[in-house]
């Protein structure tokens, strides 16, 4: 394996003039002809991957089954081997793989996969003692994709999760004695300042009272465990049959605390409060979802600042991923696989049966990704293991923000053409007929044009309901698109960018992570759409168009 550079890396980054540099930095021929070593660098290695079950994990693992097979695997655990069969032996994903091995498809997979019954948010990862021995003296690499992004999530859980759970994981590092690479798939809604370019770098702790003041300093580690004791107590004293609102409830307003007041500078506070009061006023479910805040940004925020605090504590490098809003797959291993609902898509497949003409959204401002984080993310630990056994930390966007954005006028437009000539068609058979996206810059102008939009005073009763139940639902992915839908930051790749700029020509066309390679208007039309129909709707013969 090549082993690159780290001052050309640093000086990417302290350059202001990214793109001109990233072209002078990266010339020399050997670099260029060697690469980063991104197939071999797997070759015999036993990886211990957390959450692989999650929806990019899984991409993460197609991927290094059909590119590098050469990993390997350890013994068996009967009670996770079911459930691994289900969610990865048996989907779609692995179609490719299954082709290439045709009837040894199951007998390679064994053996190269094995499934272990665990819980990151416990000690010793919820493990039992001798499997967790086992795995500690074979493991060469830990890549950490558990996490729980649900947008409303109750605090205790997200906490548990996105903080603890890489606190356990560090933990369990030091007893790896053949460790030679820890990588941490995060995002990018950690950062706190969401104005302007965001770098890649770490992100500072910043303590708020209710009145958005900042408090008093306390280690990442006194943190954790004030809020762990916090939650702990809380749930102590809510019947448990109110558990679940009690703990939203709470993570909203540790949101703040944690330095995160909404949605994320005091620009963007005045606007919040300027809209959301009107429609606090409202009272009722309106008054708790305009509240309801993504707690898992503040969690995973915490959770990358304890791995940074704690580098020194493992001698292998440290990789921290941050991706964007991620769709279906791009290109591999086929167009268009998705599993799930995410960022945009509920919109998208709303507009599509004419359920929505508008939303309050931003139209000059997206960021969206596709796949390519999974070769992105290879490409960053190919390189980093390469440097040695030293505590290296560094942090990767991967997202096409900065190179190759695509707003969400132009996301809309994409998909008003997508519908408009192939419509969805409603259960009684007739085809679907949109409009072009209405774009509100409040919740109050969103809520008045839900009703003027409806032709509610001609509902029977049972409509009217119906009606009312898409309203609150409607209402309530607004109030959590919220934080997302207004900022006015984009996300600095340089040290993707030289990454790319190391890799060979062989390397960037089979692990791809350009975003300047992305035609958005193709990919959305006959990519992104057709495979959320196909999967999500189940509707045949939509893979690609």
């Amino acid at each position: 394996m090549l082993k690159t550079e780290n001052t050309t890396s640093l000086s990417i980054e302290d350059n202001e003039n990214n793109q001109r540099f990233v072209e002078a930095g990266f010339v020399e021929p050997t670099l260029k002809k060697a690469g980063i070593g991104i197939e071999n660098f797997l070759q015999g290695k036993v990886i211990l991957i957390t959450g692989a079950t999650g929806f990019l994990t899984k991409v993460f693992v197609e991927k290094i089954l059909r590119s590098m097979p050469g990993v390997i695997r350890r013994k068996d655990k009967e009670d996770a081997k079911q459930r691994l069969k289900d969610e990865i032996v048996d989907i779609e994903i692995f179609k490719c793989v299954k082709q290439k091995y045709g009837e040894q498809y199951e007998e390679f997979m064994w053996s190269k996969l094995v499934g272990v019954v665990g819980d990151v948010g416990q000690s010793n990862l919820g493990m039992e003692e001798d499997l967790a021995t086992e795995i500690a003296n074979d493991v060469h690499i830990i890549v950490n994709g558990a996490a729980d992004t649900k947008f409303d999530q109750r605090y205790d859980i997200a906490l548990q999760v996105n903080a603890m759970g890489p606190c356990n994981l560090m933990d369990f590092a030091k007893k790896c004695r053949n460790l030679e690479l820890f990588l941490h798939i995060s995002t990018s809604t950690v950062k706190s300042s969401r104005k302007g370019r965001l770098m890649e770098e770490i992100e500072c702790l910043s303590l708020r009272d209710g009145r958005g003041r900042q408090t008093s300093i306390m280690t990442e580690a006194m943190v954790l465990e004030k809020e762990m004791k916090l939650v702990s107590d809380y749930k102590k004293l809510v019947e448990h049959n109110v558990l679940t609102p009690k703990m939203k409830q709470l993570g909203s307003i540790r949101y703040e605390c944690l330095g995160y007041s909404d949605p994320f500078s005091p620009g963007k506070r005045i606007w919040v409060a300027k809209y959301l009061w009107v429609y606090q006023g409202t009272g009722g479910n309106a008054d708790l979802q305009a509240k309801r805040r993504n707690i898992g940004t503040p969690t995973k925020a915490l959770g990358e600042m304890l791995i940074y605090k704690r580098r020194g504590e493992i001698l292998a490098p440290l990789v921290i991923t941050r991706t964007s809003g991620i769709l279906s797959t791009y290109k591999e291993p086929f167009p268009g696989w998705i599993e799930g609902i995410k960022t945009v898509d509920p919109v998208i497949l709303d507009y599509g049966k004419g359920k929505l003409t508008g939303f309050p959204l931003n139209p000059n401002f997206c960021q969206w990704l596709a796949d390519m984080v999974v070769n992105g993310t290879l490409g960053a630990m190919a390189k980093h293991a390469s440097m040695g056994k030293k505590a290296d930390m560094s942090i990767y966007h991967l997202s096409s923000t900065s190179s190759n954005p695509i707003v969400l006028e132009d996301l809309f437009k994409f998909v008003y053409q997508h519908f408009k000539s192939r419509p969805y068609f409603s259960p009684s058979g007739r085809p679907v007929q949109v409009s072009e996206m209405t774009f509100f810059n409040s919740l109050p102008d969103f809520s008045a044009h839900l009703w003027t939009s409806s032709e509610a005073v001609q509902f029977s009763s049972k409509k009217m309901f119906e009606f009312i139940k898409f309203k609150e639902h409607a209402e309530y992915m607004a109030t959590i698109y919220l934080p997302y839908a207004f900022h006015t930051d984009w996300l600095d790749d340089s040290k993707t960018r030289g990454l790319i700029g190391s890799m060979s020509e062989e390397e960037k066309k089979k692990f791809g992570c350009d975003a300047k390679s992305i035609e958005w208007k193709d990919y959305i039309v006959n990519v992104h759409i057709p495979g959320l129909r196909r999967h999500i709707w189940k509707e045949k013969g939509l893979s690609k168009m």
